[in-house]
């Protein structure tokens, strides 16, 4: 949203600004004028819901026969198919077994007079085939690639499954594996439904059934596959009766026709090749017109006119729970339910036109006049909430009420944007998020403690103008500051050139010293880049040394009732800071504690002890001089 200029505070409301309340009132007034008009209006919606309730309860209850009768003509079919792959994966059907497979094929094909085709192939190429031929004959076929030489085997069968004939083929070509269907199971590792294709035997369309066997390491050994002619559903569509002269198809998500009444026009031939006709191909048919209307409006129920008739429409899917996106569509002329009541609804039609615009004209002016401002004013509060506070308040309204929550939400985001350079952004945003106070006291957690300190710092700025000094510490402080926010990082204090910060609080962090470890590194990387600059604006070169420690501290609002500071107190910062003291400058250094949180993800340069004041034994201390992959990416602080 672009940024706008926010009204001066010397006048916080619009000159034309009206009360909400009179905005809301007037609004209404104007709603209940216009429907007090139920003279001239209650018969043209008497009628017009009658005619609309019939119309669409019958295409409702088309359109639930025709979802009902499809689901029923494929579900065993699915089934079946879903049933071998279980059976073959539990070795109660062997996939080996060629004379079982084969009786098995042949069973199923007999007993489910919708398939044409049931087989299975396998990962070796093996393939099985039942196929069912006319007069009730079938026919099978056996590809054998692990007999030698491969053997291809043709056998013919008649309704009692008594063997007619066996032929032998010389041309082993086919291979189930480079099939669509065993493809897209194998793909999917689930019940596949193949596009829309024609048959080469009779030329009729098909789609292919396909569910993989899966072995015991989960990989697909083969695919059970079932081809399942459509022509049936056409013959079902031509013969439902819709009104007097309604028609009804069923298309797939490529809208090409899986049913038609006419079933010789859902295929086409295109050079020299039969495919699936598209149905905006039927230039001239009314269903067709009505298909791109919905296409158009994105409607699944609607009345259109087409040479000057009328007509109901619907393009209605198919259930989630059916395996393809298949939608049917239903196109009724208006006339059949249209009797006496049409020529009371074009007198009324005027009237109501003029109502609807009206009505729309109103509803608009409500919705822009307080549901918008009032939704961002919703979006804004919800930023505060989050404490994003950079982007510019850009809402103006002509309600008072509006307006002043406006005025007073920039003023709070300004007043919360400059708080947050003094305390930390993650504080606020929890404080901000459950209402508390922020009351003395702390908690005793663990976190990581970075300690920094550039070597030499005052020798260096020795000779320099005050304003030198400045600037030339702010270039470093920035960018370091910069770097440890990215990290997440709280700064507790910022004292000359020394930065004390820490990670793992206030809100827990799983991976603090891991992190607090890849930051040091950043800082000092980015000192190299400082030192750059330095060079070329004649500054002198910084060396700094970082300390990283992970311990129980005490960590929470510290000082009195009239002004306090968030940060943390404990042996655990002394003892940093004496790690710090040992560094030289480019070094990091951890303490063993942390060094055990993060040993397998860092590369020590060197380690070494040092004895301390106070302390019974010398502690080992590590230099760091890399870190490895397994680390979260810096998240903004």
């Amino acid at each position: 949203m672009p940024e706008m200029e926010l009204p001066p505070r010397s006048s916080p409301f619009h000159p034309k600004s009206h009360s909400f309340y009179v905005r809301v009132v007037t609004i209404l007034l104007g709603l209940l004028i216009v429907t007090v008009t139920p003279i001239v209006s209650y018969n043209y919606y008497k009628n017009r819901h009658i005619i609309f309730d019939l119309s669409h309860d019958l295409m409702d209850q088309i359109t639930q026969t025709v979802i009902e009768k499809t689901i029923s003509y494929f579900s065993p079919a699915t089934v079946m198919v879903e049933m071998s792959a279980r059976l073959a994966e539990m070795e109660a059907l062997s996939c080996t077994d060629n004379n079982q497979l084969e009786l098995y094929t042949l069973g199923v094909l007999k007993f489910y007079p919708q398939v044409s085709m049931f087989f299975i192939g396998d990962e070796r190429g093996n393939y099985i085939r039942a196929w069912r031929l006319p007069q009730g004959k079938m026919e099978g076929r056996i590809i054998d690639r692990a007999s030698s030489p491969p053997a291809d085997t043709l056998k013919h069968w008649n309704n009692e499954l008594q063997l007619l004939k066996t032929e032998k083929l010389t041309d082993l070509t086919y291979d189930p594996r480079v099939r669509p269907w065993y493809i897209g199971a194998k793909e999917t590792k689930a019940t596949f439904w193949t596009d829309i294709y024609i048959l080469f035997r009779n030329k009729k369309p098909a789609i292919t059934l396909a569910h993989p066997v899966l072995d015991k390491n989960g990989k697909v050994s083969a695919v059970w596959g079932m081809d399942i002619e459509l022509d049936a559903m056409s013959t079902f569509l031509k013969e439902l009766k819709i009104g007097k002269n309604g028609i009804a198809l069923i298309m797939n998500a490529k809208n090409e026709l899986v049913g038609y009444p006419d079933s010789s026009r859902i295929i086409m031939e295109e050079k020299g090749v039969l495919r699936p006709v598209h149905i905006n191909e039927f230039t001239c048919d009314n269903i067709a017109v009505a298909f791109r209307e919905h296409s158009a409006k994105c409607q699944s129920k609607s009345v259109i006119e087409i040479e000057g008739k009328r007509y109901f429409a619907s393009f209605t899917e198919f259930p989630q729970s059916f395996p393809a996106q298949w939608k049917i569509g239903l196109l009724m002329p208006q006339d059949d339910f249209i009797s006496a009541a049409r020529q009371l609804m074009q007198e009324t039609l005027l009237i109501c036109l003029a109502i609807l615009l009206i009505a729309i004209f109103m509803a608009f002016l409500l919705a822009r006049g307080i549901s918008q401002p009032i939704k961002y004013l919703a979006q804004e509060t919800k930023k505060i909430k989050d404490f994003h506070l950079d982007d510019k308040i850009a809402i103006k309204s002509h309600i008072k009420e509006i307006q002043l929550m406006t005025n007073a939400i920039a003023s709070m985001k300004t007043g919360l944007k400059s708080f947050r350079r003094y305390v930390p952004a993650d504080l606020v945003r929890q404080l901000i998020h459950t209402g508390d106070e922020a009351a003395l006291g702390g908690v005793n957690r663990e976190i990581t403690i970075i300690m920094s300190d550039l070597r030499g710092f005052t020798a260096l700025t020795a000779e320099m103008a005050p304003e030198e000094v400045i600037s030339f510490l702010n270039r470093y402080l920035s960018r370091m500051i910069e770097i440890l926010l990215e990290y997440g990082a709280v700064i507790d204090e910022i004292i000359g050139d020394g930065i004390l910060a820490f990670l793992g609080a206030p809100e827990p962090m799983e991976d603090h010293p891991a992190r607090a470890v890849a930051c040091a590194l950043k800082m000092q990387m980015a000192l190299e880049e400082i030192n750059a600059q330095n060079e070329v604006d004649g500054f002198p070169h910084l060396e700094m040394g970082i300390a990283v420690n992970t311990g129980q501290v005490v960590v929470g609002n510290i000082g009195s009732e009239k002004r306090t500071k968030y940060g943390l107190v404990g042996a655990q910062v002394n003892f940093t800071g004496r790690i710090e003291s040992y560094t030289v400058g480019g070094q990091v250094l951890i303490s063993p504690s942390t060094y055990g949180r993060v040993q397998d993800l860092v590369d020590i340069r060197q380690s070494f002890a040092v004895t301390m004041k106070g302390l019974p034994r010398p502690v080992t201390l590590y230099e760091v001089q890399g870190i490895g992959g397994g680390l979260p990416s810096p998240t903004p602080g």
